[in-house]
């Protein structure tokens, strides 16, 4: 990893380790994990759900880190998508 003392390169540092272990997974985990976890933030109700998507919205953003960056519409997407799972964890904290 590349030290370019940017603001991304330092939370890429800070995140290795959650990388490492995201790669020694079996593949299939984060395919069945995230649809189950934005299934099941949608689904229950109240705070829970809420927290469930906070975690949806934080694994999406660390999967968007460890991946290569190919175009400025992708880096687009690496911040839209999490911050509408966010924003929609926060409503379902809010009502």
């Amino acid at each position: 990893m590349r030290d370019d003392g940017s603001v991304g390169s330092k939370l890429q540092k800070r995140s290795a380790v959650f990388f490492v272990y995201l790669h020694q997974l079996p593949r299939w985990v984060p395919l069945v994990v995230l649809p189950a976890l934005l299934i099941a933030g949608l689904a229950v109700p109240g705070v829970v759900g809420g927290m469930l998507l906070v975690v949806l919205a934080l694994l999406v953003w660390f999967a968007f880190l460890a991946a290569p960056v190919r175009s400025p519409s992708h880096r687009v997407v690496r911040l839209v998508v999490p911050l509408v799972v966010l924003a929609v964890a926060i409503g379902k904290l809010v009502s």
